[in-house]
């Protein structure tokens, strides 16, 4: 008799299992009955809210997921723009140069400083007055000189002089760059001071010549010179880049 009414372990599994389902069903009704008497929610309200609530943690990790890749996109934005902004530096040092080269910048450096007077001998009856005054053929050879000497920079009565500077006579006056000059001419040069110095020494230089004529020369060895950028334009009307089409 009492083996007939002993029972199997699957029996006492399946008699647990009832008993916990049967518990969660009462928790949940508990739990419902709850919230319908303190919130006065509905069993089919709750379903709808809790279908919203899922709904809105799929699109808040969709939005995270979404903040992930615009953080990556936006980190690779900031070092294509740091290599831009290095690029566009070297660009700028580069044109600097090229500004530089051709004049359009006020230079700064150690140099010389040559000036220059018309003749102090006195003129005799019949001479020729344009054996005592400057020509501009004596500035352009000196300017030559100091160019074969290594100058880097010239100005002249504080014209720069550039690759289209021109010096021509009007009178008694020079002009460079289109402007008028008159003596005493200052000959400002950034360079190596001895080599320029010495280049102004040479014998059989232009310097040396003008003096043989009593044309006073003063060579100034000068630790920091300040030549202004030229102020001129450089036109082209026949010269192209070699590359560009017509």
């Amino acid at each position: 008799m009492t083996h007939a009414f002993s029972k199997s372990p699957f029996q006492v599994v399946l008699a647990i299992a009832l008993l916990l389902v049967g518990f969660l069903i009462a928790w949940q009704l508990r739990t419902e009955n709850n919230i319908r008497s303190n919130l006065h929610i509905s069993s089919q309200r709750l379903e709808e809210m809790g279908f919203t609530l899922r709904k809105q943690a799929r699109h808040r990790e969709a939005l995270e997921s979404e903040i992930v890749a615009l953080r990556d996109q936006l980190r690779a934005y900031e070092q294509s723009a740091t290599r831009d902004r290095g690029a566009l530096a070297a660009i700028n040092r580069q044109l600097e140069e090229y500004r530089a080269l051709a004049g359009h910048t006020a230079l700064a450096g150690p140099g010389i400083v040559v000036e220059l007077r018309d003749s102090i001998r006195p003129s005799k009856a019949g001479d020729d007055p344009n054996l005592t005054i400057l020509h501009y053929s004596d500035i352009y050879g000196i300017v030559a000189a100091l160019w074969a000497a290594g100058a880097e920079a010239i100005a002249i009565n504080g014209e720069r002089v550039v690759s289209n500077t021109g010096l021509s006579c009007v009178g008694t006056t020079i002009l460079c760059n289109a402007k008028r000059i008159a003596p005493p001419y200052v000959i400002a040069v950034i360079g190596d001071p001895q080599r320029l110095a010495e280049a102004m020494a040479q014998e059989g230089g232009p310097l040396n010549l003008l003096r043989a004529f009593d044309f006073p020369v003063k060579v100034t060895r000068v630790p920091r010179l300040r030549l202004p950028a030229y102020r001129g334009a450089f036109p082209f009307s026949y010269g192209r880049p070699a590359g560009e089409r017509k």
